[in-house]
Protein backbone atom coordinates (compact mmCIF):
# COMPACT_ATOMS: atom_id res chain seq x y z
CA UNK A 1 0.00 0.00 0.00
CA UNK A 2 1.36 3.05 -1.21
CA UNK A 3 1.72 5.60 1.69
CA UNK A 4 1.57 3.40 4.72
CA UNK A 5 4.35 4.08 7.04
CA UNK A 6 4.11 0.66 8.84
CA UNK A 7 5.28 -0.98 5.40
CA UNK A 8 8.80 -2.77 5.56
CA UNK A 9 9.86 -1.77 1.72
CA UNK A 10 13.45 -2.98 0.74
CA UNK A 11 15.11 0.41 -1.48
CA UNK A 12 15.79 -0.12 -4.61
CA UNK A 13 15.85 1.87 -7.52
CA UNK A 14 14.09 0.39 -11.32
CA UNK A 15 16.27 -1.69 -13.16
CA UNK A 16 16.15 -0.54 -16.83
CA UNK A 17 16.41 -2.96 -19.47
CA UNK A 18 20.63 -3.78 -19.50
CA UNK A 19 20.45 -4.18 -15.97
CA UNK A 20 17.86 -6.95 -16.64
CA UNK A 21 19.81 -9.10 -18.67
CA UNK A 22 22.67 -9.09 -16.36
CA UNK A 23 20.69 -10.03 -13.78
CA UNK A 24 18.67 -13.15 -15.96
CA UNK A 25 22.25 -13.84 -16.99
CA UNK A 26 23.64 -14.18 -13.09
CA UNK A 27 20.69 -15.67 -11.72
CA UNK A 28 21.20 -18.31 -13.71
CA UNK A 29 24.53 -19.21 -11.82
CA UNK A 30 23.09 -19.30 -8.45
CA UNK A 31 23.03 -22.10 -7.12
CA UNK A 32 19.46 -23.44 -5.86
CA UNK A 33 19.97 -23.28 -1.91
CA UNK A 34 20.15 -19.72 -2.07
CA UNK A 35 16.92 -19.71 -3.54
CA UNK A 36 15.18 -20.41 -0.21
CA UNK A 37 18.09 -17.82 1.84
CA UNK A 38 16.91 -14.86 -0.84
CA UNK A 39 13.03 -15.68 -0.77
CA UNK A 40 13.14 -16.18 3.48
CA UNK A 41 14.16 -12.27 3.53
CA UNK A 42 10.63 -11.08 1.54
CA UNK A 43 10.33 -7.66 2.27
CA UNK A 44 7.20 -7.00 5.14
CA UNK A 45 3.86 -5.98 3.51
CA UNK A 46 0.17 -5.87 4.57
CA UNK A 47 -1.17 -9.27 5.19
CA UNK A 48 -3.78 -11.35 3.08
CA UNK A 49 -5.90 -13.37 5.24
CA UNK A 50 -4.92 -16.44 6.25
CA UNK A 51 -6.16 -19.50 4.58
CA UNK A 52 -8.47 -20.07 7.50
CA UNK A 53 -9.94 -17.49 7.88
CA UNK A 54 -13.15 -15.32 6.11
CA UNK A 55 -12.43 -12.78 4.02
CA UNK A 56 -13.64 -10.66 6.85
CA UNK A 57 -10.78 -12.20 8.60
CA UNK A 58 -12.12 -14.62 11.02
CA UNK A 59 -11.12 -17.90 11.98
CA UNK A 60 -12.84 -20.80 9.65
CA UNK A 61 -12.45 -25.03 10.31
CA UNK A 62 -8.62 -25.97 10.03
CA UNK A 63 -7.11 -27.79 7.30
CA UNK A 64 -7.83 -31.24 8.87
CA UNK A 65 -5.00 -33.20 10.02
CA UNK A 66 -5.10 -37.45 9.22
CA UNK A 67 -4.78 -38.06 13.09
CA UNK A 68 -4.66 -34.70 15.03
CA UNK A 69 -1.94 -34.69 17.20
CA UNK A 70 -1.33 -31.34 18.47
CA UNK A 71 -4.22 -30.89 20.68
CA UNK A 72 -5.13 -31.25 24.43
CA UNK A 73 -7.92 -33.50 25.49
CA UNK A 74 -8.94 -31.84 28.84
CA UNK A 75 -10.89 -33.76 31.53
CA UNK A 76 -14.45 -32.27 32.40
CA UNK A 77 -15.92 -32.66 35.67
CA UNK A 78 -19.63 -33.30 35.89
CA UNK A 79 -22.43 -31.76 37.56
CA UNK A 80 -25.96 -34.08 36.57
CA UNK A 81 -25.99 -34.05 32.69
CA UNK A 82 -24.24 -31.09 32.12
CA UNK A 83 -19.84 -31.28 32.22
CA UNK A 84 -17.44 -28.29 33.24
CA UNK A 85 -14.44 -27.66 31.59
CA UNK A 86 -11.26 -25.85 33.85
CA UNK A 87 -9.64 -23.84 30.60
CA UNK A 88 -6.80 -21.43 30.50
CA UNK A 89 -6.54 -19.13 27.68
CA UNK A 90 -3.42 -18.74 26.28
CA UNK A 91 -2.92 -15.09 27.89
CA UNK A 92 -3.15 -17.23 30.70
CA UNK A 93 -7.02 -15.93 31.66
CA UNK A 94 -9.21 -18.64 33.41
CA UNK A 95 -12.72 -20.02 32.72
CA UNK A 96 -15.23 -22.93 33.32
CA UNK A 97 -16.90 -23.82 30.63
CA UNK A 98 -20.25 -25.53 30.93
CA UNK A 99 -22.10 -27.63 28.10
CA UNK A 100 -24.24 -30.73 27.61
CA UNK A 101 -22.91 -33.93 27.92
CA UNK A 102 -24.28 -34.75 24.65
CA UNK A 103 -21.88 -32.64 22.84
CA UNK A 104 -18.73 -33.76 24.25
CA UNK A 105 -16.57 -30.78 23.91
CA UNK A 106 -13.88 -32.16 25.45
CA UNK A 107 -13.82 -35.09 23.11
CA UNK A 108 -13.25 -32.72 19.93
CA UNK A 109 -9.78 -31.87 21.38
CA UNK A 110 -8.71 -28.30 22.06
CA UNK A 111 -6.10 -25.86 20.56
CA UNK A 112 -4.70 -22.33 21.42
CA UNK A 113 -4.78 -19.24 19.41
CA UNK A 114 -3.64 -15.76 19.60
CA UNK A 115 -2.74 -13.16 17.22
CA UNK A 116 -0.15 -10.62 17.29
CA UNK A 117 2.33 -8.47 15.39
CA UNK A 118 5.65 -6.04 16.02
CA UNK A 119 5.80 -2.28 17.41
CA UNK A 120 5.55 -0.12 14.99
CA UNK A 121 4.00 -2.39 12.31
CA UNK A 122 0.65 -3.34 13.15
CA UNK A 123 -0.29 -4.02 9.23
CA UNK A 124 2.13 -7.04 9.83
CA UNK A 125 -0.30 -8.66 12.29
CA UNK A 126 -0.03 -12.57 12.36
CA UNK A 127 -1.51 -15.44 13.63
CA UNK A 128 -0.25 -18.01 15.70
CA UNK A 129 -1.70 -21.05 15.83
CA UNK A 130 -1.28 -25.04 16.53
CA UNK A 131 -1.48 -27.15 13.98
CA UNK A 132 -3.80 -30.43 14.63
CA UNK A 133 -0.87 -32.21 13.26
CA UNK A 134 2.03 -31.02 14.75
CA UNK A 135 5.55 -30.83 13.48
CA UNK A 136 4.72 -33.28 10.60
CA UNK A 137 1.80 -31.36 9.14
CA UNK A 138 4.09 -28.36 8.88
CA UNK A 139 7.21 -30.02 7.38
CA UNK A 140 5.42 -32.61 4.87
CA UNK A 141 8.36 -34.48 4.11
CA UNK A 142 10.58 -31.75 3.44
CA UNK A 143 13.83 -30.23 4.19
CA UNK A 144 13.93 -27.46 6.91
CA UNK A 145 14.80 -24.06 5.51
CA UNK A 146 16.87 -22.93 8.47
CA UNK A 147 17.29 -22.50 12.22
CA UNK A 148 16.20 -19.20 13.49
CA UNK A 149 16.50 -17.92 17.03
CA UNK A 150 15.71 -19.96 20.30
CA UNK A 151 13.40 -22.93 19.94
CA UNK A 152 12.27 -21.80 16.20
CA UNK A 153 12.81 -22.69 12.94
CA UNK A 154 11.44 -21.82 9.37
CA UNK A 155 9.73 -24.30 6.81
CA UNK A 156 8.83 -23.56 3.41
CA UNK A 157 4.79 -22.71 2.66
CA UNK A 158 2.17 -25.34 2.24
CA UNK A 159 1.09 -23.68 -1.11
CA UNK A 160 2.62 -21.57 -3.84
CA UNK A 161 -0.14 -18.77 -3.12
CA UNK A 162 1.40 -18.77 0.92
CA UNK A 163 4.25 -17.59 2.72
CA UNK A 164 6.84 -19.47 4.67
CA UNK A 165 6.13 -20.88 7.82
CA UNK A 166 8.30 -19.90 11.15
CA UNK A 167 7.27 -22.92 13.86
CA UNK A 168 7.78 -23.09 17.85
CA UNK A 169 8.48 -25.97 19.88
CA UNK A 170 7.05 -25.19 23.11
CA UNK A 171 6.74 -28.68 24.03
CA UNK A 172 4.45 -30.96 23.86
CA UNK A 173 2.87 -28.23 21.54
CA UNK A 174 4.02 -27.02 18.11
CA UNK A 175 2.93 -23.54 17.11
CA UNK A 176 2.80 -21.77 13.66
CA UNK A 177 2.99 -18.33 12.41
CA UNK A 178 2.24 -18.89 8.79
CA UNK A 179 3.56 -15.48 6.63
CA UNK A 180 2.02 -14.01 3.38
CA UNK A 181 3.71 -14.84 0.29
CA UNK A 182 5.96 -11.56 0.17
CA UNK A 183 5.97 -11.56 3.88
CA UNK A 184 8.24 -10.09 6.44
CA UNK A 185 11.98 -9.82 6.20
CA UNK A 186 14.78 -12.11 8.34
CA UNK A 187 15.34 -9.73 10.69
CA UNK A 188 11.54 -9.26 11.95
CA UNK A 189 11.42 -13.37 11.99
CA UNK A 190 14.24 -13.26 14.24
CA UNK A 191 12.85 -10.49 16.43
CA UNK A 192 9.66 -12.63 16.40
CA UNK A 193 11.63 -15.44 17.27
CA UNK A 194 13.83 -14.58 20.13
CA UNK A 195 11.22 -12.46 21.58
CA UNK A 196 7.87 -15.66 22.21
CA UNK A 197 7.92 -17.89 25.16
CA UNK A 198 5.59 -20.31 25.61
CA UNK A 199 4.91 -22.22 28.84
CA UNK A 200 2.44 -25.05 29.76
CA UNK A 201 0.10 -25.12 32.51
CA UNK A 202 -0.54 -27.92 34.74
CA UNK A 203 -3.59 -29.36 32.93
CA UNK A 204 -1.48 -28.90 29.90
CA UNK A 205 -2.97 -25.68 28.07
CA UNK A 206 -0.52 -23.40 26.51
CA UNK A 207 0.20 -19.47 27.77
CA UNK A 208 1.88 -17.75 25.42
CA UNK A 209 3.61 -14.80 26.54
CA UNK A 210 5.99 -11.64 24.68
CA UNK A 211 8.36 -9.46 25.28
CA UNK A 212 8.49 -5.93 23.03
CA UNK A 213 9.03 -5.33 20.43
CA UNK A 214 6.57 -8.04 19.89
CA UNK A 215 2.83 -7.73 20.86
CA UNK A 216 0.40 -10.33 21.49
CA UNK A 217 -3.10 -9.08 21.09
CA UNK A 218 -5.17 -9.06 24.32
CA UNK A 219 -8.69 -10.32 25.05
CA UNK A 220 -11.30 -8.72 23.05
CA UNK A 221 -8.81 -7.17 20.59
CA UNK A 222 -10.74 -6.98 16.95
CA UNK A 223 -8.08 -7.18 13.38
CA UNK A 224 -10.58 -6.86 10.39
CA UNK A 225 -13.70 -8.62 11.41
CA UNK A 226 -11.75 -11.44 13.29
CA UNK A 227 -10.79 -12.15 17.16
CA UNK A 228 -7.33 -11.50 17.23
CA UNK A 229 -7.06 -11.98 20.82
CA UNK A 230 -6.66 -15.19 22.73
CA UNK A 231 -9.02 -17.91 22.06
CA UNK A 232 -9.33 -21.48 21.86
CA UNK A 233 -11.03 -23.59 19.41
CA UNK A 234 -12.32 -27.06 19.93
CA UNK A 235 -12.56 -29.57 17.07
CA UNK A 236 -13.03 -28.97 13.29
CA UNK A 237 -11.56 -31.62 11.68
CA UNK A 238 -14.18 -32.30 8.97
CA UNK A 239 -16.61 -31.72 11.83
CA UNK A 240 -18.10 -29.13 13.98
CA UNK A 241 -15.70 -26.66 15.27
CA UNK A 242 -16.53 -24.26 18.82
CA UNK A 243 -14.23 -21.23 19.12
CA UNK A 244 -14.73 -19.79 22.81
CA UNK A 245 -12.83 -16.28 24.06
CA UNK A 246 -13.01 -13.95 26.78
CA UNK A 247 -14.54 -11.14 25.55
CA UNK A 248 -14.62 -8.00 28.20
CA UNK A 249 -18.08 -6.11 28.00
CA UNK A 250 -19.26 -8.65 25.17
CA UNK A 251 -18.43 -6.12 22.47
CA UNK A 252 -19.18 -8.25 19.54
CA UNK A 253 -20.59 -6.08 16.46
CA UNK A 254 -17.35 -6.09 14.45
CA UNK A 255 -16.87 -9.61 14.64
CA UNK A 256 -17.83 -11.75 11.42
CA UNK A 257 -19.27 -15.16 11.32
CA UNK A 258 -16.92 -18.12 11.44
CA UNK A 259 -16.43 -19.61 7.89
CA UNK A 260 -18.85 -23.04 7.94
CA UNK A 261 -18.32 -24.23 4.96
CA UNK A 262 -22.02 -26.14 3.39
CA UNK A 263 -23.30 -25.80 7.35
CA UNK A 264 -24.02 -22.32 9.74
CA UNK A 265 -22.09 -20.78 12.10
CA UNK A 266 -23.62 -18.50 14.70
CA UNK A 267 -22.23 -17.00 18.29
CA UNK A 268 -23.15 -15.65 21.85
CA UNK A 269 -21.79 -13.46 24.60
CA UNK A 270 -22.51 -13.62 27.81
CA UNK A 271 -20.69 -12.53 31.37
CA UNK A 272 -17.48 -11.82 28.87
CA UNK A 273 -17.00 -15.24 27.15
CA UNK A 274 -17.55 -15.48 23.93
CA UNK A 275 -18.64 -19.01 21.90
CA UNK A 276 -19.13 -19.43 17.89
CA UNK A 277 -19.86 -22.43 16.47
CA UNK A 278 -19.49 -23.46 12.89
CA UNK A 279 -20.98 -26.64 11.23
CA UNK A 280 -24.19 -29.02 11.08
CA UNK A 281 -26.92 -26.36 12.24
CA UNK A 282 -28.95 -28.76 14.35
CA UNK A 283 -25.14 -28.87 16.07
CA UNK A 284 -24.53 -25.31 16.01
CA UNK A 285 -27.87 -24.29 17.56
CA UNK A 286 -27.33 -26.83 20.83
CA UNK A 287 -23.67 -25.35 20.93
CA UNK A 288 -25.07 -21.59 20.95
CA UNK A 289 -27.81 -22.60 23.20
CA UNK A 290 -26.04 -24.87 25.47
CA UNK A 291 -22.32 -23.94 26.03
CA UNK A 292 -21.69 -20.84 28.31
CA UNK A 293 -18.33 -19.63 30.32
CA UNK A 294 -17.63 -17.83 33.33
CA UNK A 295 -14.03 -16.04 33.72
CA UNK A 296 -12.59 -17.22 37.02
CA UNK A 297 -10.52 -14.07 38.89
Amino acid sequence: MAGDPNDVIEAGGPAGPRRWVGIAVLAALVVVPVVSLLVSRDPGLPPVPDPRATVSGTVSTPVAAATPTNVLHPKPRSKGDRRILDVVFPDGTKAEITYPADLALAELGVRPARGGWLDGYFSLYRELTAPPGGHEEVAQGGPMIRELAGNSTLWQAASPAEGQVMLFDFTPWYVTLRDQKNGMTFEQRQLWARNLRGEVTKDGYLVLEASSPVRLAEPGQIFRGGIAGPRLWFGGFGGPLVVVAPMPHCDTASIGPIEAGQGVSKSVCKNGVYVAASGEQGVVERVIAGVRGKLVR
